[in-house]
């Protein structure tokens, strides 16, 4: 079975490309607007996306991706339009990963979509 987006979920993505500091990569929680095949038969769609590590105001997202792979646990794309190349990789989201990146956030008491959707 391959990883599917749901639109309104949140998900933990890797933003990896040349322009990123330190380890080339920048983590963000995002959460699927809408998802859209483009129906090229070449892999591509359009990610709507809550780009929750970006400032305010600018958040909303609209990526052209071709998908490089999509397996059971995540999907990894490549956006079309970036220059240098940026590639994302997407899977769930957890307390786990969320504490690793954003150490001061959250209540891991509280179910991570609910406490994502009230908090960000």
């Amino acid at each position: 079975m391959q990883f599917t987006l749901e639109s309104g979920a949140w998900y933990a993505c890797e933003f990896i490309g040349d322009e990123f500091e330190e380890d080339r990569c920048s983590y963000s929680p995002i959460r699927v607007i809408e998802i859209t095949s483009l129906k090229t038969g070449r892999g591509l769609i359009r990610l709507d996306f809550y780009h929750a590590n970006y400032p305010e105001g600018v958040r909303d997202k609209s990526y052209e991706l071709v998908m490089l792979e999509r397996g059971s646990r995540y999907i990894l794309a490549i956006s079309r339009k970036h220059d240098p190349a940026r590639v994302m990789q997407i899977y769930d989201i957890g307390w786990l990963w969320m504490n690793r990146h954003f150490p001061v956030m959250g209540d891991s008491s509280v179910e991570i979509q609910t406490w994502l959707s009230r908090n960000v």
